[in-house]
């Protein structure tokens, strides 16, 4: 799909050079038929010399040459005439060319000269003292030609000088005005990534209208969205009691061990599925504009927790010199980090480690332990709501399946695969959503 800005510079460009066209012909043409009109005057001087010198003699008329202009002896001097009366006369100027002599006026059409030349002719007939002289005259118009040739370039050129600038103007404009645009658009990435929910006024006013829309949608979908957590919240605390009540009701109640293990294995599934909807419903990166996760910061606190929970002497390695802010909520890579970091150490025997690379475009987390590993036909299976590979770990087996799920709002990618430490490694890879 083309610009805007590249159809309204092929517009104009159109529009330019048929201006261009029109006006370096057409002005050449009108001043081509302005000087022909005004050479007639000269013509018709040079009609009324030749009609002057033509001296009455015994025999009649006859052409006196000393009252000739010294133009018409020279041959192709580009000044020429024909006199006839019962005899013909003719300038010497003019060779063996002829002249027409059946014109009346001025004729502006051209007619071949001598040496190439194009002729500008004049004729007319007369009586003097009882006898009809006819009288032709003509005047080299190929300089003319040849400048007003040389005029039509210089008017194109000029025109096209003055297209390109006018279309350098035009598509300067047209980015000043469309700055705005631009302006919203980064917004609106921003604002798709939860750093803003309303977008700036500060538009044109036609823009405004279109400004203020977005805003309401942003101010109606956060809406719902909170709606929808609180909503998913309220019900699971809601649930939560009875499941306590039923599960001590199950204990005291006298079931055969069979049924009593049956009744509290669903109750078990139901508590998982619970706490993955209440998980859930606090992943949703795009809801609103939240405080951006930073290693240097968040990272020690989350660390010390972990090393509080599984001991001190379990080493927990991650990098400490590139601990640049990452473009991510806060609260979704704690989620993220604390899940992958906890699985780690609870299957590790000694070592944790944590590494990660920012690129412009992704984040790619690896968390490796050096605990048994996961065979590749079981990689699958664990990351199943709620599945687990040994019961005797605690916990519900929901932090794999959490990650997977805060990784899929995010549009990212997870893998699992062997650890140069002898366990199980965990790749995550986010994309960073464009500024």
């Amino acid at each position: 799909m083309r610009s805007i800005g590249g159809q309204l510079g092929a517009g104009l460009l159109l529009v330019l050079l048929l201006t261009v066209m029109l006006v370096g012909q057409g002005s050449v043409w009108l001043f081509d038929r302005a000087l022909r009109d005004y050479l007639s005057t000269d013509l018709q001087r040079e009609t009324d010399a030749l009609l002057a010198a033509l001296t009455p003699g015994p025999e009649g008329l006859y052409l006196d040459l000393q009252r000739v202009s010294p133009d018409y002896q020279r041959p192709f001097s580009g000044r020429y005439f024909v006199v006839q009366t019962t005899e013909r006369w003719r300038s010497r100027s003019l060779w063996d060319q002829r002249l027409p002599l059946d014109a009346e006026g001025l004729d502006n059409s051209l007619v071949p000269g001598p040496a190439g030349q194009q002729l500008l002719v004049r004729s007319g007939r007369f009586n003097k003292l009882g006898q009809s002289v006819t009288i032709s005259v003509a005047m080299d118009y190929q300089p003319l030609l040849a400048a007003f040739g040389r005029a039509r370039l210089w008017i194109w050129g000029l025109g096209g000088l003055a297209v390109v600038l006018a279309l350098l103007i035009q598509q300067g404009l047209l980015r000043r005005a469309l700055r705005p645009l631009h302006r919203a658009r980064r917004e609106l990435a921003e604002w798709r990534s939860g750093q803003r929910l309303v977008l700036s006024a500060d538009v044109p006013q036609e823009l405004l209208p279109l400004v203020g829309e977005i805003n309401h949608l942003g101010s109606q979908v956060d809406q719902i969205i909170q709606r929808s957590r609180k909503g998913v919240g309220d019900l699971g605390h809601a649930l939560k009691t009875p499941l306590a009540v039923t599960e001590s009701l199950v204990r005291q109640a006298a079931l055969d061990q069979q049924s009593e293990q049956a009744i509290t294995a669903q109750l078990e599934e139901m508590r998982r599925q619970l706490e993955r909807a209440l998980q859930r419903s606090r992943l949703a990166p795009e809801s609103q504009a939240g405080s951006r996760f930073n290693p240097a910061q968040d990272l020690p606190w989350l660390i010390d927790s972990l090393r509080q929970i599984h001991g001190a002497g379990l080493a927990i390695d991650y990098p400490r010199e590139s601990l640049q802010e990452w473009p991510f909520e806060r609260e979704d890579m704690l989620e993220l980090l604390g899940n992958l970091l906890d699985n780690a150490c609870k299957w590790s025997r000694t070592a944790v480690r944590l590494e990660w690379q920012l690129a412009a475009d992704s984040l790619l987390l690896q968390v490796e332990d050096d605990g048994p590993g996961i065979d590749q036909q079981h990689r699958d299976h664990v990351l199943r709501r709620g599945s687990r590979l040994d019961e005797s770990v605690t916990g519900h087996g929901l932090g794999l399946a959490i990650v997977g799920d805060l990784v899929e709002v995010y549009g990212g990618e997870l893998t699992l695969g062997d650890s140069e430490l002898g366990g199980l490694a965990v790749w995550v890879v986010l994309p960073v959503a464009r500024r």
